[in-house]
């Protein structure tokens, strides 16, 4: 057998060497490839923050154009973005919440307990318009998005998140909320959120913490706090049993402070929204079950409610945290909180959307297959572009939205005579024009107007509802007219400007 050549020996040198490239090279595209899978796996931290912030980016969008454009087509009203309005223009000059288009000397406070509006004030004082308060609410809406949509990719992958984004962005109840002004619970829908998220997380501590300041946006959500926080005690043990007390204590107390004390303080009599419930339990319970045999809005907004998670929301426990707020909606004789077209649903889509998320978590740790999980998610979703298609958001679509209101356009144009600080009386749906630069009341006056406005603006076409119909503010107006106290100074496109003589 020939001993090898010193060719060979290089030879065989050489394709040793080759063959260590080749490894080297091997091993860094595998090494890549499981650092791109990785990235991909929901379990990744990458995945499910960029769907979130990506969610909340795209809604934060979505929100404030539609809201601005609702706004400059005078979609809004002085009860109640004109109200608000006021007592965020209050706040930012360190005044009391007084509000003119409620009536002489109302205090805010004494309608709701909402402090945390006054944090508003400094970037009112920087922006003053109602603009202003309809970007912090669709900004806060917005955020709520954020912990929702990362639980859903991080537990049940990519897929699933961005269906659960899309049921959530296009949820009836945040759009109907953002369709009707700004309300106090704005900042109630991110906090909830946040909360019922790190519930499912089992990080409780942050779920009591993020509960806390629920009471400050409204007085009866002290109730929810005592019930989020019996929740967390159900699902986190007897590590929480003393925090979880202690927090439903701290909701409890505030929810009886504001309505027993700290709002009839600044009422002109007791907490008047107590007047709106049944005079006993058993009438209460008789009109409830009666109503919802008739079939009534509380029979359609439960539904409503319901079928926005497919249904999986009935079985997690985090829904009951919904039941304080349905409660005293359905309880109630006044039949504006039955309804499903105001703002009062905003509150509970965290709380229904991140019971869904826990009960699909639930439905996978028991072998439910990928693609089932996937099918109730997508039908989320797919419920929530039908609604949307007869819902406010449809409006987005519409190329009529982005074009002049005839009508703004005149309030632009007779604006300008009244001098800036100047008292003006005006249709609802013209007040929150007027807010920023003058002391604004509602025409037709209420009944707890006591004052006497220099210019009145009239829009005799295209007003809404309250106080009174389209005729009661023509009948109002000729009134006004002939009693001869105010003199026409201007009219443009169906806007009407008097001036006191």
């Amino acid at each position: 057998m020939a001993s090898p050549t010193v060719s060979d020996s290089d030879d065989l040198t050489s394709d040793v060497a080759d063959a260590a490239d080749s490894a080297s090279v091997d091993g860094r595209i595998l090494r890549w490839r499981r650092r791109a899978a990785a990235t991909l796996q929901p379990s990744s931290w990458q995945a499910p923050w960029v769907v979130a912030f990506a969610t909340f980016a795209i809604t934060a969008t979505l929100y404030i154009v539609y809201a601005v454009r609702r706004y400059e087509r005078l979609g809004f009203t002085g009860w109640d973005l004109g109200i608000f309005t006021q007592a965020v223009k209050a706040y930012s000059r360190f005044d009391a919440p007084i509000v003119p288009l409620e009536g002489t000397d109302i205090n805010l406070m004494g309608d709701h307990f909402q402090p945390w509006i006054a944090l508003i004030g400094p970037l009112y004082r920087l922006f003053p318009s109602p603009i202003t308060l309809l970007v912090v609410q669709a900004l806060l809406f917005a955020l709520a998005a954020i912990p929702i949509v990362r639980l859903a990719t991080r537990q049940l992958g990519v897929v699933i998140g961005v269906l659960i984004a899309i049921a959530y962005g296009l949820a009836w109840g945040v759009a109907y909320a953002l369709a009707f002004d700004f309300h106090e619970i704005a900042l109630a829908v991110p906090l909830m959120a946040f909360s019922l998220v790190a519930l499912v997380e089992q990080r409780w501590r942050a779920a009591l913490l993020y509960a806390l300041p629920l009471v400050f946006c409204k007085e009866d959500l002290g109730l929810t706090v005592a019930v989020l926080a019996a929740v967390v005690a159900l699902r986190c043990g007897p590590q929480t049993y003393r925090w979880a007390a202690a927090t439903a204590v701290w909701g409890l107390v505030w929810t009886a402070l504001a309505a027993k004390v700290i709002v009839p303080a600044f009422s002109s009599a007791d907490y008047s929204y107590g007047s709106k419930f049944a005079e006993s339990p058993a009438e209460g319970v008789r009109e409830l079950v009666l109503g919802f045999a008739a079939g009534d809005a509380r029979a359609s907004t439960a539904f409503m409610l319901l079928v926005i998670t497919v249904f999986l929301a009935l079985r997690s426990p985090i829904a009951l945290v919904a039941i304080p707020t349905i409660a005293w909606r359905f309880w109630s004789t006044n039949h504006l909180y039955w309804s499903d077209d105001y703002h009062y649903d905003a509150i509970l889509m965290p709380v229904m959307f991140v019971a869904m998320i826990d009960a699909l978590m639930t439905l996978r740790r028991r072998g439910t297959s990928r693609r089932v999980l996937t099918g109730f998610a997508a039908g989320a979703a797919v419920i929530a572009v039908v609604l949307t298609a007869g819902g406010p958001l449809h409006r987005l679509a519409e190329r009529d939205f982005y074009t002049p209101a005839t009508a703004a356009q005149g309030v632009a144009v007779l604006e300008k005579q009244i001098p800036a600080g100047e008292s003006v009386a005006a249709t609802n749906n013209i007040a929150p024009q007027l807010v920023s630069d003058h002391e604004v009341t509602l025409f037709p006056r209420l009944d707890r107007d006591r004052s006497i406005p220099q210019w009145i603006m009239v829009d005799i076409n295209t007003y809404g509802m309250f106080p009174t119909s389209q005729q009661g503010v023509r009948d109002a107006l000729a009134d006004i007219e002939n009693g001869r106290q105010y003199r026409e100074v201007g009219e443009h496109n169906g806007i009407v400007l008097l001036e006191r003589r």
